[in-house]
């Protein structure tokens, strides 16, 4: 019987928070001002955005109903994170004197909180900044040196690639002048016999020699008939 008692005393310890004991917290920590709050910054947000939208439109956006459903669906959130017994020790706190100043000034105590935070975080940033430009990592300026080597502009980067190839081609060409005047020379000289080979054809020209030969021909056949008939009328007349 004590083992029983004991199993069923530790089930319901262990058991999930009710409903009712959510709500009961909801209500003690303030969540329906708190859910005012936010409809509020809500409703001023939408209001700017369209303003072609009444004002009364806006009023019913977070009324007690709409507020009734929102913790209705917190309810199984704190049921799966909280036991009944739990709930009943958060119950007992946020109803005490100090449970309600942490609900009073938690709002208050967050935000300058995170006003610090950030303070800190500034502070912290310009510390670490000054330390790595004391050991010489970062530039005045808190850059890397190294990354700003090696990263120039893109018009400097392309004129320093042109300079660089216009000058090793500028080198190429004084060194492969004299190269390529030896090339022409060796390349006339071995040229000229085989031109030679071009110039037989001239030979081809004989066409040229049976124009003079009818030449010949007609020279010759004419100076015999030229002297023969002559003569013979000469010597005929001077016999008679």
């Amino acid at each position: 019987m004590a083992l029983a008692m004991a199993a069923g005393q530790a089930m319901a310890a262990s058991s999930p928070a009710t409903e009712d004991q959510v709500r009961q917290l909801m209500e003690v920590v303030g969540l329906g001002k708190m859910l005012l709050q936010m409809n509020t910054q809500a409703v001023n947000t939408l209001q700017a955005s369209m303003p072609c939208v009444p004002t009364d439109f806006w009023q019913n956006y977070m009324n007690e109903s709409q507020t009734q459903l929102f913790i209705g669906r917190l309810v199984p959130v704190w049921q799966r994170h909280f036991t009944s017994d739990e709930m009943n020790g958060l119950l007992k706190f946020y109803r005490s004197p100090l449970g309600q100043k942490v609900i009073t000034e938690m709002p208050t105590t967050m935000a300058e909180a995170n006003e610090a935070g950030q303070q800190w975080s500034h502070e912290r940033s310009d510390q670490m900044v000054n330390e790595l430009k004391h050991m010489g990592t970062l530039d005045g300026s808190g850059r890397c040196p190294a990354k700003v080597a090696a990263s120039p502009a893109p018009g400097a980067a392309v004129a320093g690639a042109a300079a660089l190839k216009g000058a090793d081609n500028a080198s190429d060409g004084e060194e492969a002048k004299p190269a390529a005047k030896a090339t022409s020379h060796t390349t006339s000289h071995s040229k000229a016999p085989a031109k030679k080979p071009a110039a037989k054809p001239a030979p081809k020209k004989a066409p040229a020699k049976p124009a003079a030969k009818p030449a010949a021909k007609t020279d010759s056949k004419a100076a015999p008939a030229k002297t023969d008939t002559k003569p013979a009328t000469s010597s005929g007349q001077g016999g008679q």
